[in-house]
């Protein structure tokens, strides 16, 4: 891994190149260069495994700089005839192999995913053409590599790390999206070819298993490097079974592992599997003083005050330490076991597993892997990901979702792992998620708990700032409000409200009930609203919704929070826009247990009111009802009896928010009426509120 940045079209160029380089140094230590011209500068910093080629590199009228692993690097060097001597070598080679000739309005996306479709490996790079005067940027389709950029007032920004450049305000470049600049005026973004979902009916579980073997071999082989290597290691399915291939490649390796002197079962089980596997293990042991010393740099580290991602990188963090110290150059993670092998809870609530695969490998960018790779790079090691192998992942993606809908999470990979060798007694072992297994989520709760406040308010004063901006999908129901309250206490800066005023009161899309009622709502909240009218005709509303959210960009968000739980044909749809727009999609209540959410709505202080109901087993006297636990009970008998969703997610009622802790006063309901289509259809028209302060 290194580290890149450029300034293109701007004044005094080459000392913010250098300065923005100096933040983040730490990304490559073995050597540093620039190229400059006027109005434009580029930096790169060198982590050398593959070769020690400085960066950037000039040829062929071309100016190049990466950070890169391609791993069929000689295969291309060989198929192209190059003379490459390393795979960022390689990479340059291929990219003036083929753009050469081309001017800035004869580049297309076609092009690009032909060159891009080429690579087996992780990277982010720029290239500039000193002949034809255009800057393009790209990075591996999952993102493992990073980049941050600014396309606004005609320049071009761009960097390894957000903290890089501090002047402006950059947005992470969307993995699907490569950016093109003429260097003057003139930005084009074009999309990178992402996996889809196409079920294999034909193949049977035993020859899925057969294929998987050997692509999760390949994807082990081939990071192995000439350097010394290291595991991030939690005594889980995921990591052991990194362990156990590596030793029977006889790869010397050592492993880490964070845990809390507390956790002793955890202890005795990582010290049991690698005595019996016989691989070097250090247990990093951690206290409540260890973890306050090191909180504030490892925040403002992974630039977020987001308590799961401050917890998860903590616990990395203190792994990597530790490898640091014995001159661990690589080490391997097994982060996105989970995504593509169904390894969360959630997922076994639908049975599109493979949907919901897909939509977490779009988001794993944000949800981990810009914190992973900061962190690595922070102490001077190179992270490489097995299970996000492109062919490993392709395939997982065509294995039908019944083979992978078992009671047993990773049912597939476990079963893999005991037909090649490991103990069953290795593969059954119950082990949460990294902050709870390795005792630092007990350990910060204990830390808040001295603090007398909540997790998401200690780390943002941590770290001076809010997260990123962001726009919420909003209904005036409970869902979205929820949905945005859960992201407001994680420490993200809510700067505008996006309704959608739907004619089709059965919008596949949108809750149309009371969203006049909204803009009582935005007052309360002190946010601003976009409001987009729609006729509301499947699919063609989408194109509505895009609108408003391009409106919405103007207010600097760099992401949506949505309130969808269950339907996944909203999530996609939003997700696609937003990939469109080079946007992130957050949604909270993802897959929540539709009971638990109604309670947490009580819990939290939230006064909500039923305003419509379309199912049987409801009427009109439901209408005007706060959602309270006899109102939950009686909910639950009837999901229990008639199979109407709890939460409502199906449609069975809406709801309005009269109150909850981010409204600065409460509504209350002046006048309304009742209209009454059907025994089991009616809606609740408010045709006045007031503001009422809050005791």
């Amino acid at each position: 891994m290194c580290g890149i940045v450029g300034i293109v079209n701007s004044d005094n160029v080459r000392k913010k190149a250098e300065k923005s380089l100096d933040r983040i140094i730490y990304r490559g230590l073995d050597d540093k260069g620039f190229y400059y011209e006027n109005k434009l500068c580029f930096g790169h910093c060198l982590h050398s495994v593959v070769g020690n080629t400085k960066q950037p590199i000039i040829k062929d009228n071309f100016v190049f700089g990466a950070n890169c692993e391609i791993y069929n690097w000689k295969e291309l060097t060989k198929k192209y005839k190059f003379k490459s001597k390393n795979d960022a070598e390689l990479l340059l080679d291929i990219l003036i192999y083929y753009l050469k000739n081309k001017r800035f309005k004869e580049i297309n996306g076609k092009l690009l995913n032909k060159i891009l479709n080429e690579l087996d490996g992780v990277f982010a790079f720029f290239i500039y053409s000193k002949k034809y005067k255009y800057t393009l940027i790209a990075r591996d389709v999952l993102g493992e590599k990073p980049v941050w950029f600014s396309s606004k007032d005609k320049t071009l920004f761009f960097a390894s790390e957000k903290k890089a450049i501090e002047e402006i305000e950059l947005e992470e470049l969307n993995p699907r999206k490569i950016i093109l600049f003429n260097n003057k005026n003139v930005f084009k973004f074009f999309n990178q070819n992402f996996f889809g979902l196409s079920n294999n009916k034909e193949i049977n579980l035993i020859e899925a298993k057969e294929k998987i073997k050997k692509l999760l071999d390949k994807a082990i082989q081939k990071r192995i490097p000439n350097k010394n290597l290291g595991l991030l290691f939690s005594g889980g399915l995921d990591s052991t079974l990194l362990a156990f291939i590596l030793k029977n490649k006889n790869i010397k390796f050592t492993a880490y592992m964070t845990v809390s002197e507390k956790k002793k079962d955890e202890i005795e089980n990582a010290q049991k599997i690698a005595k019996k596997l016989d691989f070097k293990l250090k247990l990093v042991k951690i206290n409540k003083n260890l973890v306050l010393k090191e909180l504030p740099k490892i925040i403002n580290l992974i630039e977020s005050a987001d308590p799961v991602k401050v917890e998860i990188g903590m616990t990395i963090f203190f792994a990597l330490k530790e490898a640091k110290k014995d001159k661990i150059k690589v080490i391997f993670s097994g982060i996105g076991a989970d995504d593509i092998f169904c390894g969360y809870k959630r997922m076994f609530m639908y049975h599109g597993i493979n949907e919901d695969s897909l939509s977490n490998l779009r988001r794993i960018y944000e949800k981990d892997l810009y914190r992973d790779d900061v962190l690595s790079m922070a102490n001077n090691i190179e992270l490489r990901l097995p299970y996000l192998d492109k062919q490993l992942v392709k395939f997982m993606l065509t294995i039908p979702s019944k083979y992978k809908y078992t009671k047993t999470p990773k049912l597939i990979l476990k079963e893999i792992a005991e037909e090649i060798g490991l103990s069953k007694r290795f593969t059954t072992f119950k082990r949460n998620a990294a902050q709870y297994s390795s005792g630092m989520n007990k350990i910060i709760s204990e830390i808040i708990k001295d603090k007398k406040t909540y997790k998401g308010k200690f780390f943002s004063k941590l770290y001076g700032k809010r997260n990123l901006k962001l726009g919420v999908l909003f209904s005036s129901g409970k869902d979205s409000t929820y949905a945005m309250y859960i992201q407001n206490r994680l420490n993200y800066e809510i700067t505008c409200l996006i309704s959608i005023e739907s004619k089709n009161k059965d919008s596949f899309m949108f809750h149309t009930p009371a969203i006049k009622l909204a803009k009582h709502q935005a007052e309360v909240l002190s946010i601003p609203m976009v409001i987009q009218k729609t006729k509301g005709k499947k699919e063609k509303e989408l194109t509505d919704l895009k609108k408003a959210i391009i409106e919405a960009k103007e207010y600097g968000i760099q992401g949506i929070v949505t309130g969808a739980l269950y339907s996944n044909y909203q999530r996609i749809r939003i997700e696609k826009i937003c990939d469109e727009l080079n946007l992130k999609v957050y949604s909270p209540l993802w897959h929540t247990s539709q009971e638990k959410h109604m309670k947490n709505l009580i819990k939290e202080n939230f006064e909500v009111i039923i305003t419509a109901v379309a199912a049987e087993g409801l009427d009109k006297s439901w209408l005007g009802r706060k959602i309270n636990q006899k109102i939950i009970d009686e909910l639950v008998r009837l999901n229990k009896k008639l199979g109407i969703n709890v939460a409502g997610e199906g449609g069975e009622f809406e709801t309005f928010v009269l109150d909850c802790p981010m409204f600065k006063k409460k509504l209350k309901i002046v006048s309304s009426k009742v209209i009454e289509d059907s025994e089991n259809c009616a809606k609740l028209v408010i045709n006045k509120i007031k503001l009422e302060n809050k005791l």
